[in-house]
């Protein structure tokens, strides 16, 4: 599967956590970088964009060879024209059929920006990749931000996720009072997914999350059981950190 993402030094998120995820899920990942940032356990403190020039390369670079990837992952993406030309590249051949899932990457953990929008309204910025989308991954923040609606009860983020142009969103729920409850919402179908909280922070778990059910798309699961494969994954990796 292809991954694109920025690239954080640190590997606690981005595309080093990625892959790691990927190959954790029985696939193999190819990393395509958006950015180069600056961060570690501290938090962010920049970053520098690819321009879509060199984003492009590094595409065509790993797909038009032999091999094609099974799905794609995004991650940070780091200015509104790195998405935009992502979007272009992703409706041509071969990848118009892949599976695209995206992780609307807004801000840092730490709260630093990781997102230009360059003078256009985030949900704008991002339409045109995901309308492409098999799944999009917000959390609750991020589901507001895109869409400038109230998401503060269980059934307004259902109707803010509809109003993304995305074939399904998981409305991450670790950002509510209480215990976790993801929303997988596709077409006139919600499901409720439970999850138990757990003790302490971990960073890039929206990163493994995505990734981890991109990988498990590559290799024909079905969406709602990919979903559940990467929440597993996740919490394991929770646990691991809480050691």
């Amino acid at each position: 599967m292809l991954v694109v993402a920025g690239l954080d030094p640190s590997g606690g998120a981005g595309l080093l956590a990625d892959l790691e995820a990927v190959r954790a899920a029985g696939a193999a990942g190819w990393a395509v970088a958006t950015a180069r940032t600056a961060q570690g356990p501290g938090g962010a403190r920049g970053f520098e964009p690819a321009s879509p020039g060199i984003l492009l390369a590094q595409v065509d670079a790993l797909v038009l060879g032999a091999e094609r990837p099974r799905a794609v992952k995004t991650g940070m993406l780091a200015t509104a024209s790195i998405a935009r030309t992502l979007a272009v590249r992703l409706g041509e051949r071969p990848l118009e059929r892949v599976p695209l899932v995206v992780d609307p990457v807004l801000v840092a953990s730490s709260g630093a920006p990781l997102f230009l929008a360059e003078g256009r309204p985030l949900g704008d910025a991002l339409a045109p990749l995901l309308s492409r989308a098999r799944l999009v991954t917000p959390n609750l923040p991020e589901l507001a931000a895109l869409t400038g609606l109230d998401v503060s009860t269980d059934e307004a983020a259902v109707r803010a996720a509809r109003a993304l142009p995305a074939r399904a969103v998981l409305v991450k729920g670790g950002h509510r009072v209480g215990a976790p409850l993801d929303l997988l919402v596709v077409r006139g179908r919600v499901t409720r997914i439970a999850g138990r909280r757990r003790p302490g922070t971990a960073r890039g778990t929206g990163c493994r999350l995505a990734s981890t059910i991109a990988a498990l798309l590559a290799r024909g699961a079905p969406l709602e059981e990919a979903v559940r494969g990467g929440k597993r994954a996740v919490e394991r990796y929770l646990d691991r950190a809480a050691r």
